[in-house]
């Protein structure tokens, strides 16, 4: 896929452009089904996506094809990759400053947790997590932005960003042996992470240099460790993200995102988008049966 930067974006205005495509990324992760968005004004007057926008409605609103999705999440990243940072330096600086002292923080508070029988287990977790995040989990997601932080009367476990401004708010949860207690795991940990994710974009809607949050998991079911999306929507935007990371990643490393996956739980199911060994796929297939057999006995009951 050939999309010229210059001929799909308003690259003499980085601003008002990156404004746009965080307008219509969280537009379209709040209202997955939409095909068609409001215009601003003055908007005719600027260029983003010709190639796949069009203007209806009495030229009211934008309208695009789901089908373009893929491809119109692939070129905003791509003008991002490119204009995001030379236009956000400082910003990069700042988010190095924050890792490091979440970093600090993060290795004063850990064998803290150690010694709390309540916090052990899943301080292991983010630990790991905290680790491989970059290289194994979510490539380009480099920098700790924050852990344990307030909403409400609940607590979110991790926060990551890229350089890009993308934040991740990662929800970490250990799912059990027990089937009903994976089941109810599994289920906590997918409204965690669209609750901490919907918390994060309201409070980061008015900063510039944030243009998106997207919900994870990491879970640990069965001693294996899964990332999953649940939003389709953020997937989808996943996906686009780091296909553009790889394509400029110059160190030509190996894909390390073996494992990750987006959980349907509503229809009880698991479904792993990447490629895994059988032994994996076995795991994944006890689950999957185990879920499955809950859901049976709930629909009889």
């Amino acid at each position: 896929m050939d999309i010229s930067i210059a001929e799909q974006f308003e690259i003499e205005n980085e601003l008002w452009t990156m404004y746009k495509c965080k307008r219509f990324l969280r537009f379209i992760q709040q209202s997955p089904d939409a095909t068609r968005i409001k215009i601003e004004q003055d908007d005719e007057k600027h260029k983003f996506l010709p190639k796949y926008f069009k203007l209806v409605n009495s030229r009211k609103h934008y309208e695009w094809k789901s089908k373009d999705l893929h491809d119109i999440f692939v070129a905003i990243f791509r003008f991002l990759y490119q204009y995001y940072p030379e236009l956000n330096e400082l910003n990069r600086m700042k988010l190095q400053t924050k890792h490091d002292e979440k970093i600090n923080e993060w290795n004063i508070k850990y064998p803290k947790y150690l010694e709390n029988k309540d916090k052990e287990k899943e301080a292991k977790l983010q630990d790991t997590f905290i680790k491989e995040v970059n290289g194994k989990w979510l490539s380009g997601f480099e920098y700790l932005y924050d852990f344990e932080y307030q909403h409400e009367d609940h607590r979110g476990d991790l926060i990551f960003a890229n350089n890009h401004g993308i934040l991740a708010a990662v929800e970490t949860k250990r799912a059990g042996f027990n089937p009903i207690q994976i089941y109810k795991n599994i289920d906590k940990a997918e409204k965690q992470a669209i609750k901490y994710r919907n918390f994060l974009m309201e409070k980061t809607k008015d900063d510039s240099s944030v243009i998106t949050v997207l919900g994870v998991y990491f879970i640990d079911i069965l001693t294996k460790k899964y990332k999953w999306i649940p939003s389709d929507m953020d997937h989808k935007i996943w996906k686009a993200i780091k296909m553009v990371h790889k394509n400029n990643d110059n160190n030509n490393s190996p894909d390390f995102d073996q494992q990750s996956a987006t959980g349907t739980i509503g229809n009880k199911t698991l479904e792993l988008l990447s490629e895994i060994n059988e032994d994996e796929e076995n795991e994944i297939d006890k689950v999957t049966d185990k879920i499955s057999e809950i859901s049976l006995n709930k629909e009889k009951n």
